[in-house]
């Protein structure tokens, strides 16, 4: 079997069930209450409390619902030494690009999403990444930039799960390692964190409108090309 073979049936639809993931998440979302309802109160356990909630924080942060992340991170390490404070924040970040992961493979069981599967441009996305696969998802989850395309295509281009999440994990953990750290030195104020998540709101509000008014743009190119 080569190699293109192995990642095909690794999407085969009967192994991958959104309702398997939900039911895992939701397992996964009772034991964080379960411990939170333990060490809320308990002055020994208050950077157990601070963990859990950075945890389902950063588990909900995926593409469809684009929370910024680099706020409570400085926020996290200002409580919590740095390394816990980096491997909670990649656990999460793994969690909710699984998200992602089940999302964008139904999406592209739609037969009209299915069509950019056989554009050129696509096929010629694919090619590129399939050149190295683990390293362009590692690098990009590592860069402080918008990874949703790469994190589209690895998805489309049938890679596996748990490269996809080893690929994350490898390239999450020295960027949070480094934004934790950074934190933990300057311990920041909740004013200084406040404005730097309203920093990055603004940044992503910009971007996404600026993404928005390129697409309002080619289609009223497309509507006076046809007219």
């Amino acid at each position: 079997m080569n190699q293109r073979e192995e990642l095909t049936l690794s999407m085969d639809p009967r192994s991958i069930s959104w309702k398997k993931w939900v039911a895992a998440f939701s397992v996964f979302l009772a034991c964080c209450a379960v411990l939170l309802a333990v060490s809320r109160g308990t002055p020994r356990l208050v950077q157990v409390e601070v963990l859990i909630l950075y945890l389902l924080y950063m588990s909900v942060a995926f593409t469809f619902l684009p929370l910024p992340t680099a706020w409570i991170v400085l926020w996290a390490a200002r409580e919590v030494e740095p390394f816990s404070v980096a491997i909670i924040g990649t656990v999460g970040t793994v969690i909710a690009n699984l998200h992602d992961y089940y999302i964008i493979h139904y999406l592209f069981r739609v037969e009209r999403i299915k069509k950019a599967k056989r554009t050129r441009f696509y096929q010629k996305a694919v090619q590129w990444f399939e050149r190295a696969p683990f390293a362009t998802l590692s690098i990009a989850s590592f860069l402080p930039v918008p990874i949703d395309a790469v994190r589209i295509l690895a998805v489309s281009a049938d890679y596996p799960r748990r490269w996809y999440a080893l690929a994350t994990f490898t390239g999450r953990l020295p960027r949070y390692l480094l934004l934790s750290y950074l934190g933990y030195e300057l311990q920041l104020s909740n004013k200084a964190i406040f404005v730097v998540f309203l920093v990055t709101v603004a940044v992503g509000a910009i971007k996404g409108v600026s993404k928005l008014r390129d697409k309002y743009r080619e289609s009223n190119g497309e509507n006076s090309a046809a007219d």
